[in-house]
């Protein structure tokens, strides 16, 4: 299981939630906005607290999609 992960930078607002609950996958930069450091979460325990910190952005900022597995494995 591996989940794509990004911030849309238009609805961040630096509530810096995403970094709270998943600090490895997301930074802050500077002025307090996440960033994505680990962009694409591999292991099942990524997956689920990048799931968690998105849902729990105020703004629906972090968005985690589920990789699809193809029938060759890819």
């Amino acid at each position: 299981m591996s989940a794509d992960i990004r911030i849309d930078p238009i609805l961040c607002r630096g509530h810096a939630i995403c970094a709270l609950f998943y600090s490895d996958g997301v930074d802050l930069d500077q002025w307090g906005f996440g960033k994505v450091v680990l962009a694409v979460a591999e292991s099942p325990r990524d997956v689920r607290r990048a799931h968690r910190a998105a849902a729990a952005c105020p703004n629906g900022a972090l968005v985690v999609r589920e990789r699809q597995v193809g029938p060759t494995g890819t």
